[in-house]
């Protein structure tokens, strides 16, 4: 038989198997688990007790910029929905969700009822009906497409508050959402832009993905509906003239 000549001094005692053993960034608490606690980024190599080895392939700095703009995304999309103090909300999203006919003719009707009012002179009192399908039909098939916004529409919020959206070219064809306010005795400028949002992800007609921006991002498109609607008269009020579902506004005003 064999004898053991290893001096005791040099003997190892066998692993105990529950016991830790630490490598950089990483502590080994059984033969079965692995746990991460120190910095591993970039190329650095993971080793478990079965000899394979991992690469990880994300850097900290990288995790770290991931989180915040998940966490910028979500915390801009809760706000356009839940904070009271902005004003392109929910309400205003689901509106320019709502099917709403669009038509030539709508459009038509709504370019002649404009014309009219300003071929009556200047310091003339007027007043005229429109739909909210007229008014998002001209933005949509007459005023839209001069502007860059293509499959533009309006939406009546209430009186005198409405929302505007499309896609617009000076965003890179991005869909955006715009509120306005009707502004009284302002000649030529009766729709005052007071939100501003666009949709940086997509998902059907679902709200998410919206962000509120500032509305000097808009402020271009606002401008140019107000040429396109406003020229030569101004507001002095306006009423709800809706019947059942058809929203309608009345508005009352004199020519510039």
């Amino acid at each position: 038989m064999s004898e053991d000549r290893t001096e005791p001094h040099l003997k190892k005692s066998p692993p105990d198997p529950e016991a830790d053993e630490t490598y950089p960034g990483v502590k080994i608490r059984s033969r079965q688990d692995v746990n991460v606690d120190g910095d591993i980024a970039g190329r650095d190599v993971v080793k478990n007790t079965t000899n394979t080895t991992t690469n990880v392939g994300f850097s900290v700095d990288a995790v770290q910029r991931l989180v915040i703009a998940v966490g910028l995304m979500v915390f801009l999309t809760a706000a356009c929905f839940f904070s009271g103090g902005v004003a392109v909300g929910g309400v205003a999203l689901a509106a320019l969700n709502k099917q709403v006919g669009s038509s030539e003719d709508a459009a038509i009707s709504m370019q002649s009822k404009l014309d009219q009012i300003r071929a009556l002179g200047p310091g003339v009192p007027f007043q005229f009906t429109f739909t909210e399908d007229e008014i998002s039909s001209y933005l949509r098939f007459i005023a839209g497409p001069p502007m860059g916004v293509s499959d533009g529409k309006v939406r009546l919020l209430e009186p005198g508050k409405l929302v505007m959206g499309g896609q617009a070219n000076q965003l890179g064809g991005l869909p955006f959402a715009a509120t306005f306010e009707v502004q009284y005795n302002m000649p030529g400028q009766p729709l005052r832009l007071t939100g501003a949002a666009i949709q940086l992800l997509k998902f059907g007609n679902s709200r998410f993905g919206w962000v509120v921006v500032p509305t000097a991002l808009l402020q271009g498109v606002a401008d140019q509906a107000n040429a396109a609607i406003g020229e030569g008269y101004e507001l002095n009020q306006i009423s709800d003239a809706s019947h059942g579902n058809d929203l309608a506004w009345t508005a009352d005003g004199v020519t510039r």
